[in-house]
């Protein structure tokens, strides 16, 4: 069969525009799911059973991150540097966001982690560095998820020269979700830092004790900055110590960029109370 000009051309466009339509579909996918918040999550199946395990033995002379277990959630862990068995040391978590949930104890240490093995930050804060992976099938801010981190923790101050009254959290987009439920059900952490995120503003009198760092960008539309500004009103009239910065030319998978490179980020972090 001869095929004319004309519908050899129009069979042409058509490939064209079916190929332009492939690539914007691909281009147009988001990194991160925005997170529900806690009161609207809906349960796909039950929790699992928080764990009842043992923290992995520890190389307290490593310079890197190292692998860990506990129960069903895998973890990594960045011991102080220049280690000294004499001396407790603060205890920091980092909460990762919905696009890093898995099982390969790998994917979670893209945000955010790199920041804390810089050596000013190493040498001046010597600090136990954990970065739990959530399962996919979980979110932070799940009854499951924030009870395992609190046993995990438990456990750590158990085997290790930790400060209790040094332990500190942070987290994006999902798991600043998870921040503000840890720190609700769990109100014993001196700090926290929550960027792109929101949570349950009636529970903010039970994060009052807490000292809060909350950031957001204005560009933000998979969790708008008002989530994050009403949380941030919602602590301080509940008589909490919180400050929001608020980034007037950043989206949501920058702003944890924006808040890691204020200069007095890791001063706040890991100094103590009076200095704040």
């Amino acid at each position: 069969m001869v095929v004319g000009k004309k519908q050899l051309k129009i069979a042409q466009l058509l490939l064209l525009l079916t190929s332009l339509l492939f690539i914007a579909a691909g281009c147009g996918k988001e990194e991160e799911i925005s997170p529900l918040p806690p009161q609207e999550q809906e349960q796909s199946q039950a929790d699992p059973e928080v764990p009842e395990g043992e923290t992995s033995e520890l190389d307290l002379s490593s310079e890197v991150y190292q692998h860990g277990k506990f129960g069903s959630m895998p973890y990594r862990i960045l011991v102080p540097r220049n280690f000294d068995s004499t001396k407790k040391y603060p205890l920091h978590v980092f909460l990762h966001g919905q696009g890093q949930r898995g099982t390969d104890n790998e994917h979670q240490l893209e945000v955010g982690a790199s920041y804390y093995q810089e050596d000013s930050v190493r040498e001046n804060y010597p600090a136990f560095i954990v970065v739990p992976q959530c399962p996919m099938t979980q979110n932070w801010f799940d009854d499951w998820a924030t009870e395992t981190l609190n046993a995990l923790i438990d456990n750590l101050v158990k085997n290790y020269p930790i400060n209790e009254e040094r332990i500190s959290i942070c987290g994006f987009s999902m798991g600043a979700y998870g921040t503000f439920a840890m720190v609700a059900r769990h109100p014993h952490f001196e700090a926290a830092v929550a960027i792109s995120g929101a949570g349950e503003d009636r529970k903010a009198p039970l994060m009052a004790q807490t000292k809060w760092r909350i950031f957001a960008g204005k560009n933000d539309v998979i969790v708008p900055s008002s989530e994050s500004r009403n949380m941030a009103i919602a602590l301080q009239n509940a008589g909490a110590s919180v400050t929001f910065t608020l980034y007037n030319q950043t989206d949501h998978n920058n702003t944890w960029v924006k808040a890691f490179s204020e200069p007095d980020f890791f001063y706040w972090l890991f100094s103590d109370t009076s200095k704040r």
